[in-house]
């Protein structure tokens, strides 16, 4: 709200291929990529939330304007000496493959607004210190003619802890303060890999310096097979009388990159690095863990570039580059039968195909009668020879699961020859149809679909060896040959740290390590191994803290995070090596498990916070897992019509989140649920403060649900939008990255008010909600206050109620919501301002494209319920909302807890 927090470009570096822009824009041509525009912003201050705003102004011939991905903007952090700093992840932006951190910018009219051609660009984003600079590059994308920025500023989206009279929510707080960081002592900091026989690793990473040091080093150690320390000196290595094997790291800058290559000794399996400070005071951090890189002549790439892109001459040139030993008997040169153990492809583990069983059931992903049925669509005819760019249901969650090859894994293990046959025969054609840089359907390159293909074709290799003829493994050697294709191509996605801290990078690791223990005697499998085991713990660890608190903000997500962990349990503890991983998640998932139960509705419906893909029943996924994974801790979910409070007494109630459930057999169940949990990832829901209501055994508001994989509706309206949630928005403003904050729980009468503070909306304005909630739940009220400067102010809320829900609007605006015989009273509440305008529509009502099959893809796209639509105004300060309850008297009751002097004087000074 103040504007001495704004900061103006200290300088901008044009983009040389585009005309020269008119007055004081900056034109961006369209050049994919390479059409770039570079503003440098100075003097800011670290550990500080940073906005960046702009206005993109576009060709009226435009050809791309409504989609997500128009343009791309990019955030390169530098230290006070111009050090380019390489934060593994930055709160507020997404790791990219050009830019290290940065986010999409949507065209003109991604959200409606037929014929627009300007759109406001606004990034938000948090400094960690030392960073005090920051490049921020606007990237020509998907554009078909140039555009002009203007009005490049950043402004603090936070007020400035130093002028107390700003208030607002605290800076930065649980993972907001997670920059991927590992803080270096005198006592090293370990990481083991396992090693590829006799080749060298190279590691390269950033060391972070604040203050003067004397730098850091790389403590370096190697074990045999057995695990037994092989006795410096190592090849490359120095030491001291102290340390007997090193590599120094001079930090000349306050971020220093480092290049660090590792020769392993005669007969070493595995290498321990340990990086520390030579000087015990010295202030110094790795800013994240190191990338890890094999022989440029390992790399997937290069072998396919000297070998051809088909996996079996990929495979017969590594092992070549490998110095293989001379083939067995029956074995072709660069083969792979050497390495292969029946016993342990009888017994190779499954981790992402034994969670989808546990998500959908053993019917979900079905292949019978030569039909498929995938991603709750309907069945589809496989046909003699697959046409693999299939995609019968314009359905990016079908084209996943059909890539995937998961579905193929029963008829693995069928007792008919002639299914496990064809099931074979599947594969091999995907494998010729899909040669290395030329697939038939990009989305097949997807890590979690590479993934679960790896898991697929370790199930089918084990029916190819089984049932083969031994005069002919032909088909043995290319499932070999596209097994460790795929596990080098995941090895190096881990390596990069590309998709850390995330499901995705569970799941991949999960698979690599499938691969590793099953082909133990494959001369990469010990690198697969140990790079999947510190992958899985760095995810885990980031993904549920010691408390048990799940930073993943999508509650589906969350139930496949521990659905995952608990399925890894018995193979972590099943091999010493991998066991110590499986006591870190049994101390967490306790805890974790607890608060997902929590978060169950009386119905066992589970509330459909952020990405909710569609799936039909959750509550019976729960108590699938429960009841394959026992615990002391476990608990399956429970529903039931006894009278009282839930969660009961003891329950850990996930953080920003408020919780309330009834369940009575007269009155029927009630629940409330709101989230305020921090929005963290540019791709997060912009949900921060909906909320989620049923009374009298009836839900009525909810969440509008989907996934970002399948965007519904014309004109790229997405479900991850501000409009598809329960909230309210000043000015047509989308809320970006932030927190909520809880201020305080006031008693009045038969209600209790929750007041929620929050940064999303940016430093324009200051928000707070309100929730009054009768004590029976039969009625509640939402209440928005926005304050901003001297100058009118507009607010639109939204209310999404569920499908079932007709919403009708009487001549004196009385709204009701009718559902059968029942009805939902709400009643518009003004405290500061008016409401100008109350309308119901379908902000997804037009019908999605049509699809060949007149069910096809009807999960995906169901229909979301009507969604009441309200505006309020005034200068300076807005406040108003909604009550809302079953029966007349429950509207009485509340409007007595609204008009209650403190709580008015809350949301109107």
């Amino acid at each position: 709200m103040s504007e001495r927090h704004t900061f103006t470009p200290d300088s901008a570096r044009p983009d040389a291929g585009a005309a020269q822009a008119p007055d004081a824009s900056h034109a961006v041509g369209n050049r994919n990529r390479w059409s770039r525009v570079v503003f440098a912003f100075e003097r800011l201050i670290g550990d500080r939330w940073y906005e960046f705003n702009a206005y993109m102004i576009c060709a009226a011939a435009e050809g791309c304007p409504g989609v997500r991905d128009f343009a791309a903007i990019g955030v390169a952090f530098r230290a006070q000496d111009q050090s380019e700093i390489d934060f593994g992840r930055i709160p507020g932006l997404a790791r990219t493959s050009i830019d290290a951190h940065g986010d999409w910018i949507a065209g003109p009219m991604s959200e409606g607004g037929a014929g627009s051609i300007g759109a406001p660009i606004r990034c938000r984003f948090y400094l960690p210190a030392p960073a005090s600079q920051v490049g921020v590059t606007i990237r020509s994308w998907r554009n078909t003619h140039p555009f002009r920025i203007v009005q490049p500023e950043i402004r603090q989206a936070v007020p400035d802890a130093a002028h107390p009279e700003d208030g607002g929510p605290e800076s930065a707080r649980g993972w907001f303060g997670q920059d991927s960081r590992i803080v270096l002592g005198p006592r090293p900091a370990w990481l083991r890999h396992g090693l590829v026989p006799g080749r060298a690793l190279v590691f390269k990473g950033q060391v972070i310096a604040q203050g003067q040091s004397d730098g850091a080093l790389a403590q370096v150690s190697f074990r045999d097979a057995r695990g037994n320390p092989i006795p410096p000196p190592y090849p490359g290595t120095l030491a001291t009388l102290s340390i007997p094997a090193f590599l120094d790291i001079p930090v000349h800058r306050e971020a220093y990159r480092f290049t660090l290559k590792v020769s392993p000794p005669p007969q070493a399996a595995t290498v321990e690095i340990g990086f520390a400070t030579w000087d015990p005071d010295a202030r110094l951090a790795l800013a994240a863990a190191p990338d890890v890189f094999l022989d440029d002549e390992l790399r997937l790439a290069n072998l396919a570039e000297e070998a051809g892109p088909d996996a079996e001459a990929v495979l017969a040139h590594l092992l070549g580059r490998l110095g293989a030993p001379r083939p067995t008997q029956g074995a072709a040169a660069g083969s792979i039968l050497p390495y292969l153990d029946p016993a342990l492809l009888e017994e190779a583990p499954s981790p992402l195909r034994s969670v989808a069983l546990l998500r959908d059931g053993p019917d979900a992903a079905a292949w019978a009668d030569g039909s498929v049925s995938l991603a709750s669509c309907p069945a589809w005819a496989l046909p003699e020879v697959p046409d693999w760019g299939s995609d019968p249901f314009r359905s990016h969650a079908w084209r996943l699961a059909f890539q995937s090859l998961s579905w193929t894994c029963a008829a693995a293990g069928n007792p008919e020859r002639a299914v496990r046959d064809r099931a074979v025969a599947v594969a091999l054609a995907w494998s010729r149809a899909n040669p290395w840089g030329r697939p038939a359907d990009t989305l097949s390159l997807h890590p979690a679909c590479m993934a679960m293909r790896l898991e697929a074709m370790l199930c089918l290799l084990g029916a190819a060896m089984r049932d083969g003829d031994a005069a002919d493994r032909s088909a043995v050697e290319r499932l070999g040959a596209e097994i460790v294709r795929h596990a080098a191509a995941l090895a190096e996605i881990l390596a990069q740290h590309t998709v850390a801290g995330s499901l995705l990078e569970a799941q991949v690791a999960a698979s690599l390590m499938a691969a590793g223990v099953t082909l133990p005697a494959f001369p990469m499998a010990r690198h697969w191994t140990d790079l999947a085991m510190i992958a899985l713990r760095s995810g885990f660890e980031a993904m549920i803290d010691p408390e048990g608190a799940v930073t993943e903000p999508s509650y589906h997500r969350r139930l496949e995070i521990l659905t995952l962990a608990l399925v890894l349990m018995p193979v972590l503890k099943g091999r010493p090596d991998l066991a110590p991983l499986a006591d870190i998640l049994d101390l967490r998932l306790a805890r974790a498990w607890g608060g997902l139960i929590a978060l169950l509705e009386p119905d066992g419906a589970l509330p459909p916070f952020d990405d909710a893909p569609g799936h039909t029943d959750r509550y019976r996924w729960m108590g699938r897992v429960a009841a394959a994974h026992r615990h002391p801790w476990m608990t399956g979910p429970a529903v039931g019509p006894t009278s009282g409070a839930w969660p009961l007494p003891g329950a850990p109630i996930p953080s920003g989140t408020i919780l309330l459930r009834r369940t009575d057999a007269a009155a029927g169940w009630s629940a409330f649920t709101a989230d305020f949990s921090e929005q963290i990832h540019p791709q997060d829901h912009r949900d921060c403060t909906s909320f989620t209501f049923a009374t009298g055994g009836l839900r009525w508001i909810t969440e509008r649900g989907g996934s970002q994989a399948e965007p519904f509706g014309p004109r790229g309206l997405h479900p991850a939008a501000a409009r598809a949630h329960n909230i309210a928005i000043p000015e047509g403003r989308e809320p970006g990255a932030g927190v909520g904050t809880a201020l305080a729980t006031l008693t009045l009468g038969e209600a209790a008010v929750h007041l929620i503070e929050t940064s999303v909306h940016g430093p324009d304005y200051r928000h707070v909600r309100a929730f009054v909630l009768l004590n029976d739940l039969a009625g509640m009220a939402v209440f928005d206050r926005f304050l901003t400067g001297d100058r009118p102010l507009s607010v639109e809320g939204f209310l999404h109620f569920d499908p079932s829900v007709v919403v009708a609007l009487d001549p004196s605006h009385r709204i009701f919501g009718l559902r059968g015989e029942r009805r939902l009273h709400i009643v518009p509440h003004g405290l500061a301002g008016r409401i100008d305008d109350i309308g119901v529509h379908r902000p997804w009502a037009e019908p999605p494209a049509p699809v060949p099959h007149p069910r096809a893809g009807a999960h995906h796209r169901a229909r979301p319920g009507p969604c009441l639509r309200y505006t309020l105004s005034g200068a300076r300060c807005v406040a108003g909302g909604l009550l809302i309850a079953g029966a007349s008297d429950g509207i009485a009751r509340l409007m007595r807890a609204v008009e209650a002097v403190g709580l008015r004087r809350r949301l109107t000074e």
